[in-house]
């Protein structure tokens, strides 16, 4: 083998199609090393064969193009080891995600009452109240009217049973934005940022004294097609005046890189 290789015994030499080496040439993962002085074509070295072979490697693995730039030009082998490994995570959560998705698709007894949600990371501050099953608008409502007198948005609520059958204890959620300095509220109060997660959800619109039912046929379908639920089952309210209402149960967490 001379030197230099022309693009198409880079390709045979490669594996990797003509067009494939183009394209990463033309979104810069690859560059020829210079151009034949007579043919005035484009030629590449030994030295690129991995490379190229790495490229494809990464971009069929579903690395993005930016991290794969980034990888290439990083000399640092610690901070290229920390890079795979975030994909290797990444990847996993991936699959994780498409297994609950298969998993849903195949149970599909009930996907016209019961669906997936994609819940996003929220902060809730949550407050203690107690009453009887199906009752707790009222206390739901002072804590509304309350958090609005401080200037606090709300954008949904949630109520989380804690114990009891007759007079139940349990917590009223409501989501608010991140940067809110909670300080004039009044009662026992908890903050938390709750995680993204894919939920089972199931939309209720029955009276509020048999929402009970409600639990039974998310817990009941979780059951049969054997979900492990990975939080406990929330009333989420939303939509104006809250008033529309989903059982959810979250099945597996999601890990939230938009901000590394």
């Amino acid at each position: 083998m001379s030197k230099f290789m022309s693009i198409q015994e880079f390709s045979d030499q490669t594996g990797i199609s003509k067009s494939a080496i183009r394209y990463y040439e033309s979104i810069n993962l690859l560059s020829s090393v210079t151009r034949d002085p007579s043919s005035g074509y484009r030629v590449y070295s030994k030295g690129q064969v991995d490379t190229v072979k790495l490229i494809t490697s990464l971009r069929l693995a579903d690395v993005p193009i930016k991290e794969i730039q980034t990888y290439l030009n990083e000399k640092d082998g610690k901070l290229r080891n920390e890079m795979v490994n975030y994909w290797v995570q990444s990847i996993k959560e991936r699959l994780n995600v498409l297994s609950v998705g298969l998993r849903y698709l195949e149970s599909d007894k009930e996907l016209e009452q019961i669906y997936l949600l994609e819940k996003s990371p929220e902060t809730i501050i949550w407050f203690e109240a107690e009453s009887k099953v199906g009752q707790f608008k009222e206390p739901m409502n002072e804590k509304i009217k309350e958090l609005k007198s401080l200037g606090v948005p709300i954008k949904s609520c949630y109520l989380k049973y804690l114990s009891g059958r007759d007079v139940i204890k349990a917590h009223i959620g409501f989501s608010v934005p991140e940067s809110i300095a909670i300080t004039e509220v009044k009662g026992s109060i908890d903050i938390e940022l709750m995680p993204a997660a894919l939920c089972l959800a199931l939309p209720f619109s029955g009276p509020f004294s048999s929402i009970q039912s409600g639990y039974q046929k998310l817990m009941e379908y979780a059951s049969e097609n054997r979900w492990i639920p990975t939080g406990t089952i929330l009333e989420w309210y939303r939509g104006d005046g809250f008033g529309n209402l989903d059982l959810i149960m979250p099945v597996t967490e999601i890990v939230d890189r938009r901000n590394r």
